[in-house]
């Protein structure tokens, strides 16, 4: 499946948030092979920029990046894909850049931890709850 991480789910693994272990838990997943994990480009700078501001530390922003690009893809836009996001009537730009670039990658799924925010969305929206919830692989008890 391939999966489309929003930015707020990035930062929720990486800056270890409330839930950010089911967040942990899906890029793991992608990590791992079991799905495939897609980015925006504009992601790459604002978890930098989120994490640098709220760890005070350069390094680890920039070790965030290169564990991010070493299991995800970036989705390619273009002019065409922002000027359709200024369509989709969404109340972020963000997010509908967002969505712009989960459209291009051909996406299945969006993983956000604001999916009211993605309502207007041509895709299905989930949190990684969710996500996990259906998705997941199950592991069998031990015995």
């Amino acid at each position: 499946m391939r999966i489309f991480f929003d930015t707020n789910v990035l930062l929720n693994s990486a800056l270890n948030e409330p839930g950010g272990a089911e967040s942990e838990r899906c890029v793991r997943l992608c990590g791992a092979g079991t799905h495939d994990g897609w980015i925006a480009w504009h992601s790459i700078s604002n978890v930098h920029y989120v994490i640098r501001g709220r760890t005070k530390s350069k390094t680890y922003a920039t070790q965030t990046i290169a564990k991010l690009l070493a299991w995800a893809e970036v989705a390619e836009t273009k002019k065409p894909d922002a000027l359709a996001a200024i369509s989709y009537g969404m109340t972020d730009f963000e997010d509908a850049l967002q969505l712009a670039a989960a459209l291009a990658c051909g996406a299945d799924v969006i993983l956000t931890r604001n999916t009211e925010d993605f309502k207007a969305s041509f895709i299905p929206v989930m949190t990684p709850e969710e996500f996990l919830a259906k998705h997941a692989p199950v592991t069998p008890p031990h015995a």
